[in-house]
């Protein structure tokens, strides 16, 4: 497993539109959202700032989780699964090593990012709010590696290259990570709450601001995982990951 988890790591990090979009972009963001809006902001410069850091911390380790797992539908298409079907490798331990690759990648966006806030913006946070900052989302990322290992099962290879982009930005965009859902209307502020990106980045926003996490998102970030996970079971027992068309 280790040989097979080292390779697909080494893999997909040296992906250079994957780190582009899920580690340089974010941190791009957040020093130009702050820099050119943030000195003018109603709630002054500092918050702006961290708000605005969360929510790229968010937008990246969103973008790498689902990335990462996605690129399952991939593999198959390469027939690179069904190779590995002849190894003695289990398709469990496949899909573990999918899963922990997703997770592992999500962290250098969250620390990049983090470190723009902190060293360029400066951002003013108690050493153990950064850490728990990082660990909170690094959690929570979960659920959109679960996201991701669905949507890379159930789709082809072009279905799913397209569907990364139009996940992530409705995600991005409708959760609240790009605009303030405060300024949405209301019925655009009720699809926020219903979507796991808003509540991802509560769990952000409230270590940031030296709370808690709210038992709700938490909840509600379990729910969207357990449900995105039971999914793609389910989907992995109608069709095979090996099978490369159909």
């Amino acid at each position: 497993m280790s040989a097979l988890f080292l390779f697909q790591l080494r893999r997909v990090g040296r992906n250079r539109q994957f780190l582009v979009f899920t580690v340089a972009l974010p941190a791009l963001f957040t020093l130009f959202f702050a820099q050119v809006f943030g000195r003018s902001a109603d709630d002054g410069y500092q918050d702006y700032a961290a708000a605005t850091m969360v929510a790229m911390m968010a937008y990246g380790a969103m973008g790498a989780a689902l990335g990462a797992t996605i690129r399952i539908s991939f593999d198959r298409a390469s027939g690179w699964l069904r190779q590995l079907r002849v190894t003695p490798v289990p398709t469990r331990t496949v899909v573990v090593v999918e899963i922990l690759v997703g997770v592992l990648l999500t962290l250098p966006s969250l620390v990049v990012v983090a470190l723009v806030g902190g060293l360029v913006n400066g951002v003013r946070l108690p050493v153990g709010t950064w850490l728990a900052l990082v660990a909170v989302l690094w959690a929570g990322a979960a659920v959109f590696v679960a996201l991701g290992l669905l949507l890379g099962l159930a789709l082809e290879q072009k279905a799913a290259g397209s569907a990364i982009g139009i996940v992530g930005t409705v995600l991005a965009l409708l959760g609240g990570l790009w605009v303030p859902v405060e300024v949405f209307p209301a019925g655009l502020r009720a699809v926020a709450h219903g979507l796991p990106s808003y509540w991802y980045a509560e769990l952000g926003r409230d270590v940031a601001a030296g709370q808690p996490p709210a038992p709700v998102a938490v909840l509600a970030l379990i729910g969207f995982a357990a449900l995105a996970g039971a999914l793609a079971a389910a989907v992995a027992r109608r069709r095979p990951m090996y099978a490369v068309a159909g």
